[in-house]
């Protein structure tokens, strides 16, 4: 069944629930997702996980579109689809102590260059000063690096309103200390993330590290792959988490009662503003 799944996300074609665009921004396959309305709409730059793809998280962009937000999701050098994939990582995952500054420096490149691009080309339909990173496993290390977590980092001029973190691999920043962000963070994870969930909700933690405004929520039952197409049970939540966080920190909506007492499925939710 894994397998019949995993060959449905390399064959998958996003179709159009809003606009569906796939082409090359500053030299990188990217896929757009555009709201019916585009006049100066807020920003999500997605990077996806490590040797994931592009249209990973496709019916969350879609949900994003909706919601009036234009969504740019390149694939980095290292995704299943991307030519020249080493056959391991740039450093050892196992090894947060060896990560430094260059390590996967080519996907902050990246999002810098698609974003200066989509800004260019599209200028009438986006506002820039509304910008969300968000990303999946090592999309969400570089979301957060982007954001303040990776100093060396800041030349490339990220100013996100909010960065949205989805099974983030944050252990290097444990090792190297640095976890005050630019903006405020939601991080996700699942009870069944064995490798990835811990550090973020441990005592002294990811989550217990960063800087204020704050949310995380954690789903019982989730795996690390619930935030991509091989795991759809999760849709749902994911989606009203991450509305719910940028409707009150892009959108200056009032905070929703989500954020502060969990439904069912929710085994831990924390939330300091």
């Amino acid at each position: 069944m894994r397998l019949l799944l995993l060959l449905v996300l390399m064959l998958w074609t996003p179709l159009a629930a809003q606009t569906v665009e796939k082409r090359q921004l500053a030299g990188r396959p990217v896929i757009l997702w555009m709201p019916k309305k585009t006049a100066a709409a807020p920003v999500v730059v997605f990077s996806h996980g490590w040797r994931g793809v592009n249209h990973q998280s496709a019916p969350l962009m879609r949900t994003l579109a909706k919601a009036g937000y234009v969504v740019v999701a390149p694939n980095h050098r290292d995704a299943l689809f991307g030519t020249g994939i080493p056959p391991e990582p740039q450093v050892s995952f196992d090894d947060p102590t060896l990560w430094t500054a260059e390590t996967y420096r080519d996907r902050a490149e990246d999002l810098a260059s698609v974003w200066e691009a989509l800004r260019k080309e599209y200028k009438p339909r986006v506002d820039p000063a509304r910008l969300v990173l968000m990303g999946h496993s090592l999309g969400g290390y570089t979301a957060m690096g982007l954001s303040g977590a990776v100093p060396a980092w800041d030349r490339y001029g990220f100013k996100p309103l909010a960065v949205v973190c989805y099974s983030p691999f944050t252990t290097p920043f444990l090792a190297h200390g640095s976890l005050i962000l630019r903006a405020p963070v939601m991080y996700q994870g699942g009870t069944e993330d064995d490798f990835i969930t811990p550090p973020v909700a441990r005592p002294g933690g990811t989550y217990d590290r960063s800087s204020k405004p704050k949310v995380f929520v954690e789903f019982a039952g989730a795996m690390h792959t619930s935030w991509s197409l091989l795991d759809p049970d999760f849709e749902e939540p994911i989606e009203a988490y991450t509305l719910a966080f940028l409707d009150h920190f892009v959108m200056g909506k009032p905070v929703a009662p989500i954020l502060r007492k969990p439904p069912a499925g929710v085994s831990d939710l924390r939330f300091e503003e």
